[in-house]
């Protein structure tokens, strides 16, 4: 959906890469087998993230397997199964995700993102009826915060934290559902995943900020002095990109004290990676981007 959460892949070990590649994959195969080819068109990084939680936090055994698929139909690749649900989960949020972030692409985006949305509306519909069947909690919760993001953005004059609280408490519900049993453990998800959301809805502030800019759509990040103007100054760009990065470090300040008072077993090292050097390292690639004028790609094959 977004593509901000993932590893460091240097940093990686080539046990470590071969496994993130492999869950990756079986997110892919589980999003073909449930809900069809066309939810596999919108796999982010961040759900694969997810999946891979859900493993170390609930202990899931994991086995490796084999296929071929559309991407590499010449070789077999990797991929994992689990003796849990972390795939089944992670693929109903992707799905829940992606039908409220196409909704909000009518209201918010340019005619082209418009057109793709009404085009993709009709069977993210269908697959978001299945996968709020299965997971009403985090539907009902994420339509409460998309309905809260849509009312905030309306007002135009919200300052960076109330304008990301939204996606804050959706990714918070999103990972409280990692643990059903433990009330202590939902807790110190809903603050990790609280934090991450903030991180990735500024994230993708920063990223969007000239074409919002440009298309006049609200971005907490355009400096007052700049709303009403089509384009950006350098000089705007660094300040709206250094006002970000202050938050973002703050906001992976609150992420790591939650984090390492959760446990994720063998996924650890994965984790490790992903929060410290990971996030980071996504954050000034976007940074990068946003003062050169370029959009990053998000979205791409994680081999």
């Amino acid at each position: 959906m977004f593509g901000y959460v993932k590893p460091f892949k240097p940093y990686l070990r080539v046990y470590e890469h071969e496994v993130y590649k492999a869950a990756y994959c079986g997110l892919c195969r589980e999003l073909n087998s449930s809900f069809g080819f066309v939810s596999t068109l919108t796999l982010s990084y961040d759900l694969a993230f997810l999946a891979l939680c859900y493993v170390g936090i609930n202990g899931d055994r994991l086995k490796t397997d084999s296929c071929r698929c559309p991407v590499h139909p010449v070789k077999k690749t990797k991929y994992l199964r689990c003796s849990g649900k972390a795939f089944e989960y992670a693929a109903c949020a992707e799905v829940i995700l992606v039908y409220h972030k196409l909704r909000d692409d009518l209201h918010d985006k340019g005619l082209k993102h418009r057109l793709r949305a009404l085009s993709l509306l009709w069977k993210a519909r269908a697959d978001y009826k299945k996968a709020a069947a299965k997971y009403p909690e985090l539907a009902d919760a994420v339509e409460r915060a998309m309905k809260q993001q849509f009312a905030s953005e309306r007002s135009r004059s919200c300052s960076l934290d109330r304008a990301a609280e939204p996606t804050a408490a959706m990714m918070s519900a999103v990972f409280r559902g990692l643990s059903r049993t433990d009330p202590d453990k939902r807790e110190l998800l809903g603050r990790f995943g609280y934090a991450l959301g903030r991180f990735v809805y500024i994230c993708d502030a920063l990223d969007d900020l000239e074409d919002d800019a440009a298309a006049g759509n609200f971005d907490p990040l355009i400096p007052k002095s700049a709303r009403g103007s089509k384009t950006l100054t350098r000089e705007q760009k660094e300040k709206a990109a250094d006002y970000a990065e202050n938050s973002i470090m703050l906001t992976l300040g609150a992420l790591a004290e939650s984090y390492v008072q959760l446990d994720f077993g063998g996924m650890k090292p994965i984790m490790d990676n992903t929060v410290y050097l990971g996030l980071r390292q996504t954050f000034y690639d976007v940074k990068k981007k946003a003062l050169s004028g370029k959009k990053r790609q998000t979205k791409g094959n994680c081999k």
